[in-house]
């Protein structure tokens, strides 16, 4: 998907990245648990009282709702990215209506980021961006980041302008 549409004339998409997919693994999880209940109570069922039908459809509908919600959430995961322009970072989500949130990189003026122990393991990070004044801002903590130490250094450079030139001695 193209993310242009929502850059300003004079700025310039440095780098983009979906979140990590550990946002969908407890749905993931809730879905195998309930086909896998649905599934062991219909041979029970069907094995012990011929008459129990209405609650096997019952429970199996309740899986298919189970399905259709893990492919959503699946999909808002697929259209869901950080982008960090010349300018700003942005948080592009939604499904049926689409909805930006930036930060100008300017007013950044503390960035952190933290590692629990499911993050450290898995591969993600919460980040944290302290903005000069009171306001409050949408993106003050990102959630789930996959590679936070390169996404970490990636920011520092939009923000304070790349790498510093190397010292030269005298």
């Amino acid at each position: 998907m193209r993310y242009d549409s929502y850059l300003a004339t004079n700025e310039d998409l440095s780098f983009q990245i979906r979140l990590h997919w550990v946002v969908f693994a407890r749905v993931v999880l809730e879905t195998v648990g309930v086909l896998a209940a649905a599934a062991a109570i219909s041979v029970y069922t069907t094995v012990r009282h011929a008459g129990a039908h209405l609650l096997v459809t019952l429970l199996w509908w309740v899986a298919v709702a189970a399905v259709v919600r893990l492919l959503w959430r699946l999909l808002d995961w697929h259209l869901t990215v950080l982008l960090i322009t010349s300018s700003r970072i942005m948080r592009v989500s939604g499904i049926v209506s689409r909805r930006v949130q930036s930060m100008p990189l300017s007013k950044i003026t503390d960035l952190s980021y933290t590692l629990d122990p499911n993050g450290r393991l898995l591969g993600y990070g919460t980040f944290a961006m302290e903005t000069e004044g009171d306001h409050k801002h949408a993106l003050e903590k990102v959630e789930h980041v996959p590679h936070p130490d390169r996404f970490y250094l990636r920011l520092c450079d939009s923000i304070f302008g790349g790498a510093p030139e190397p010292a030269v001695d005298d």
